[in-house]
């Protein structure tokens, strides 16, 4: 029969290496919504240079999960005038739409992040990590998705506005 002594010393070790896969997989998350927000960042400066009418701030996230714990992604904001628009940091462990056909699946995705004016919202499904991120966008009640590219950020964006 083992001991309390070994079976503290067991847990102490399972703990450790569950904390480590944590780490890992948190710290990929949190890299992949950063190269989002820099890749959302350029669009923006290529639509208005000079600063004229946007205002983009990144905004800390506050989330907990199971399996990660609890940690900061960064999102960004967005103001247009008196509008806002928030990139927003939703979970790393979803279930979201896949499909190539624009069909709408519920699969495994590797995180959600959300385009919202705080009543529409456009969700951004990473829906793969390797070799590269790839991410999709739907609205919230819509029945197509896309690929989350320039044109489909544009789309987003000016609809939020609107």
């Amino acid at each position: 029969m083992e001991s309390l002594k070994d079976f503290i010393a067991s847990q102490a070790e399972k703990l450790r290496n569950e904390e480590s896969q944590a780490a890992r997989k948190r710290d990929e998350w949190v890299g992949a919504v950063d190269r989002l927000n820099e890749q959302i960042r350029e669009w923006l400066t290529s639509a208005d240079p000079d600063h004229a009418i946007l205002e983009v701030r990144e905004t800390p996230f506050q989330l907990r999960e199971e399996g990660i714990g609890g940690y900061e992604a960064r999102g960004l904001l967005i103001r247009v005038g008196r509008r806002e628009i928030r990139v927003a940091p939703i979970a790393r462990n979803v279930a979201g739409p896949l499909s190539e056909t624009g069909v709408i699946h519920v699969n495994r995705a590797f995180g959600r992040v959300d385009l919202t004016d705080g009543l529409q919202k456009y969700m951004i499904f990473r829906v793969e990590k390797e070799p590269e991120d790839r991410w999709r966008i739907i609205k919230q009640d819509g029945y197509r998705m896309q690929g989350f590219d320039l044109r489909a950020f544009e789309e987003a964006f000016k609809a939020l506005l609107e």
